[in-house]
């Protein structure tokens, strides 16, 4: 298998409504709180757009040894991987290399304690490759620590929308 690119991705640059109300959700919240990011007490994901809510994920961040377990896992994400890691760790994704990109972005996250966008690029066994786009945004119950991570993906509408948007960034 080839390696699994990601890039970060300005997300202010780009047009994809749902990402962007969610984000603006997002900073409506952590203002609010007057703190590093809400908490996910804070958080009601039916005030999210609902098209968006199928392709959210939220991991419960563990911190010595660092571990993401999937506290609520989408349902168009389980339909994209054909299995459901609700409970389980961020490590049990399958193949290994994309287990590692995927913890290596959410360790972003908990490091920057701020949001992060990437644009993912994953080779297929068929030659081709699929790409998404993933917003993750930190959440704190105490205000200082990150404890969990919102995930919010983007598939795109048209079949090389996200393609052309990852060779020109």
């Amino acid at each position: 298998m080839q390696d699994i690119r990601y890039k970060l991705l300005d997300l202010n640059d780009h047009l994809f409504p749902n990402l962007r109300k969610t984000s603006e959700y997002w900073s409506a919240k952590r203002d609010a709180a007057g703190t590093i990011a809400p908490a996910w007490s804070d958080i009601n994901l039916l005030d999210l757009p609902t098209e968006l809510l199928p392709k959210i994920c939220v991991v419960d961040v563990q911190q010595d040894p660092l571990d993401f377990t999937y506290r609520y896992w989408g349902t168009a994400i389980t339909s994209l991987h054909h299995y459901d890691l609700s409970g389980k760790s961020v490590h049990c994704l399958t193949p290994p290399e994309y287990a590692q990109c995927i913890w290596d972005q959410y360790s972003v996250v908990c490091s920057t304690m701020q949001p992060q966008t990437f644009i993912t690029e994953i080779p297929m066994e068929s030659g081709y490759f699929t790409f998404y786009i993933a917003m993750r945004l930190p959440l704190s119950s105490d205000g200082k620590t990150i404890d969990k991570i919102l995930a919010a993906e983007e598939f795109g509408k048209e079949r090389d929308q996200l393609r052309k948007l990852f060779e020109q960034i």
